[in-house]
């Protein structure tokens, strides 16, 4: 439970339940609940929007990195296949100096 100017919140409780509290120990027309009623609002949209980039750029993250281990995979064949090309022509031209 957090407390907020003696009104005592649950963590679980939505913004609607938030500002009815509001409302109900302050009252409907006091311009205070007004102000309190917008940023809770302001607040609560802005973590949304803060969870969803973070829930976004996640994913993104977890793609970008899947996509660099591939591409080192397929580096490290390419690589291998390089390295048996140079031997096979290291020892093809070995053989003609031999041949010579």
């Amino acid at each position: 439970m957090q407390m907020g100017d003696g009104i005592a919140y649950n963590q679980n409780m939505t913004v609607e339940e938030r500002v009815a509290k509001l409302e109900k120990s302050l009252g409907k027309q006091d311009e205070m609940v007004s102000e309190l009623r917008d940023a809770v609002t302001v607040t609560a949209h802005l973590e949304a929007s803060q969870s969803r980039m973070l829930k976004e750029h996640t994913e993104w993250l977890a793609s970008h990195d899947r996509t660099i281990a591939e591409d080192r995979k397929a580096h490290r064949e390419a690589m291998k296949d390089l390295d048996m090309r140079i031997v096979q022509l290291v020892s093809g031209f070995g053989e003609f100096m031999r041949a010579r």
